[in-house]
């Protein structure tokens, strides 16, 4: 198995390759997941990149971030370089990009970051249709889980092992940029989950409810190969040198089997560890409750990255020729096959005394402390009496390591340029439509006050919220046909994360029951309806983190008919892929906005009894906001922003924006304020002044995010 690195800096990235990775990331200075690292410019990173692949080390970069139009040529230019420069592949996240690096850098290798929430077979099945290599998998997957995806793709299963965990589910996270803007789909996230917060209607030992434990599967290294991982992952780009030093040489040890000192993970910063899901159940150690301690922890692996002595070395073999009247002729060839050859350039002499002997040439030629060559066997065919000066040894030695340097990086030089065609996307014939009212409902009763005021689309989730019902779609079918009467479509709304289990049992939920559509939050979920009702009409939830244009041709070429704008996006940013996408286009406009959905649970640690179906639960931060937490019937929790978000006051921009449907969220509400909301919303559309009572937040309508 790959032992896989982060580099934050040179100096950590020297840490990892001389303690014994098999390959790093890294980013550069824009389009990174850890904008917040010292990261590399375009002169560091080839530096970077030779220093690696001399070394026989793999560079992955990092260009993981969510783009916007017009930032997508830019990238996609940037990805031609790091694949000119040598990267050995791209870590990518973005829908829009990864369809047009296919397109126009066939050659260069894409692996699916954890950003894109790969967290069932269907989804790493869709993943190898959009031409990814290797995929990053969701840090909440156990062992069943992954030996499961193994089995049904061909791609490579990259695993986090060691490292920071995120309390959400990566790629879903909107807490950075609901309470401050900085979005941690663009790489700014700011890491309030390890803020302190009050729970509100639970005791617990303390206020860092949100604050996960550090991933430590050190013991677990056998069974993650055989489940099917092919590289195993270091969290810590935003890490010291010495951290990365220390996590690297004790995993590097753990993998060949020699013995390592488990104490020192606990040496480097660390909020404790967990082995977090991967025993395929739920952890009651994830959560640290406290802070980090404050002192200033050091390892050992200072020497590693701070001396210029080379630790890790590349085996090679040396023949050493010398004869009367010829220069010295060396032949080096290494582990990997890579030959170089050279030939000196000052003709042997007959000595005045005895000459120089094998040792001497030995002593000379092998002097290579601070290069990263080991010479395992040593050859010389020498003529008897003849003299070199020690000048000429000292000279050959560095300029055949230099020569072999070069030959290592052949193959990555050679790389041909591909030209970028920085196309762009004509504007759609397609004439805007009348403004359309979408709205999701858990009941029959929110079903029909929909309808009654006056709603276009159903998208019925059922009773995802109680777990009292042992078919928690039960109502499908008699809220269709109160959809048909009204000659209003019934979409089913299934959730933005299905792991495997969860399929077989939607299956069995939806069987025989009639609806006209299905509103769908991530790949797998959408192959496995797919299969199973071919022609369904598809939307495409936000969770897809629709950012560009391209992203919704893509989605509209996997089958998508709708589909639905990210909430980072400001209105003109939409109003731009209105412009450019072949489908409708939706935008959630009002409603409770989840913030984080994670598969951890409080009261599971505290003790589950089923409180989540009578108790309420809420979060509290040191600015007095508060967020609402509901439990669904997969003991997932889902953290919502404190305020609800209504653009009721924006009707004209929401019409001039090209949108068809704006979207109402009523699935956590009564049937009241569903209709209520609604009719508000039929009125604003006829051009009525309405309000609503209530405090409310625009979102990222008008501001954007970082």
């Amino acid at each position: 198995m790959e032992l896989l690195a982060p580099a934050g800096s040179f100096e950590a990235l020297r840490a990892a390759v001389e303690n014994g990775a098999d390959a790093v990331y890294l980013g550069g200075k824009a389009y990174s997941a850890r904008a917040a690292a010292a990261n590399f410019t375009a002169e560091e990173l080839q530096a970077a990149l030779d220093y690696c692949h001399i070394r026989g080390v793999k560079v992955y970069v990092t260009v993981n971030t969510l783009l916007r139009d017009d930032e997508l040529d830019d990238a996609l230019a940037y990805l031609g370089d790091l694949y000119r420069w040598g990267a050995d592949a791209v870590i990518v996240q973005d829908l829009g990009l990864i369809r047009r690096a296919r397109e126009e850098l066939p050659a260069l290798e894409l692996h699916g970051s954890t950003q894109m929430t790969l967290h069932n077979a269907g989804d790493v099945q869709a993943a190898e249709e959009l031409g990814l290599r290797r995929v990053v998998l969701a840090r909440e997957l156990g062992l069943s889980d992954i030996a499961q995806i193994s089995r049904r793709t061909s791609l490579e299963l990259e695993v986090f092992v060691h490292g920071a965990l995120c309390i959400c589910y990566s790629g879903q996270c909107l807490l950075s940029s609901l309470i401050g803007g900085r979005s941690g789909n663009r790489g700014r996230c700011a890491q309030p989950c390890r803020q302190p917060y009050e729970l509100l209607g639970l005791e617990v030992p303390g206020e860092y409810v949100l604050s996960p434990r550090d991933l430590c599967l050190i013991d677990y290294l056998q069974e993650l190969q055989e489940a099917g991982a092919v590289s195993l992952k270091i969290e810590g780009r935003l890490k010291s040198p010495d951290y990365v030093g220390v996590v690297v040489r004790t995993y590097r040890a753990a993998l060949d089997g020699r013995p390592f000192d488990r104490g020192e993970l606990a040496e480097v910063f660390n909020r404790g560890f967990t082995t977090a899901y991967i025993q395929d159940r739920t952890p009651t150690d994830l959560i640290t409750y406290h802070p980090p301690q404050k002192a200033q922890r050091t390892g050992s692996a200072r020497a590693s990255y701070s001396s210029p002595r080379a630790l890790r070395k590349v085996k090679a073999r040396l023949w050493a020729k010398v004869a009367l009247g010829h220069s010295l002729q060396l032949t080096l060839v290494d582990e990997d096959g890579v030959q170089a050859d050279l030939r000196g350039s000052i003709p042997a002499q007959p000595a005045r005394g005895a000459g120089f002997t094998e040792e001497l040439l030995r002593e000379k030629l092998l002097r290579l402390g601070n290069d990263p060559l080991e010479i395992v066997e040593f050859r010389a065919e020498l003529g008897e009496g003849l003299h070199l000066p020690v000048s000429e040894l000292n000279r050959a030695r560095r300029e055949l390591v230099a020569l072999w340097e070069r030959e290592r990086l052949a193959g990555y030089r050679h790389r041909e340029s591909m030209p970028i065609q920085h196309q762009g996307l004509a504007p759609m014939r397609r004439q805007p439509g009348e403004l359309k009212i979408a709205v999701t409902v858990s009941d029959l009763a929110g079903t029909e006050a929909a309808l009654r005021a006056g709603a276009d689309i159903i998208y019925f989730s059922g009773q995802v919220y109680s777990r009292a019902y042992s078919n928690w779609l039960t109502e499908l079918t008699p809220a269709w046909e109160l959809g048909r009467e009204a000659q209003v479509p019934v979409f089913v709304h299934l959730e933005r994360i299905t792991e495997n289990q969860m399929l077989a049992e939607l299956e069995r939920a939806l069987q025989g029951q009639p609806f006209d559509g299905v509103l769908v939050g991530n790949f797998g979920t959408w192959r496995s309806l797919r299969d199973r009702f071919p022609g369904l009409p598809v939307h495409a939830d936000w969770s897809f983190n629709l950012f560009n244009s391209w992203t919704a041709w893509q989605l509209a070429e996997a089958g998508a008919s709708l589909v639905t704008a990210s909430l980072e996006l400001k209105l003109s940013e939409i109003k731009r892929i209105c412009q450019h996408a072949p489908v409708e286009v939706a935008v959630v406009a009002h409603g409770p906005v989840e913030s984080m959905i994670t598969k951890h649970c409080w009261f599971r640690d505290q003790g589950c009894r089923g409180q989540c179906q009578d108790q309420e639960l809420k979060l509290r931060d040191k600015k007095g906001f508060v967020f609402p937490v509901k439990f669904d019937r997969w003991c997932r929790m889902h953290i919502f922003n404190s305020r609800e978000l209504s653009l009721l006051g924006h009707i004209g921009q929401l019409q001039a924006s090209g949108i068809s449907y704006l979207r109402i969220e009523g699935r956590t509400k009564d049937p009241a304020w569903i209709g209520q909301v609604v009719a508000a919303y039929r009125r604003g559309l006829r051009g009525e002044q309405v309000e609503l009572p209530g405090e409310f937040t625009k979102g990222h309508y008008f501001r954007g995010v970082l």
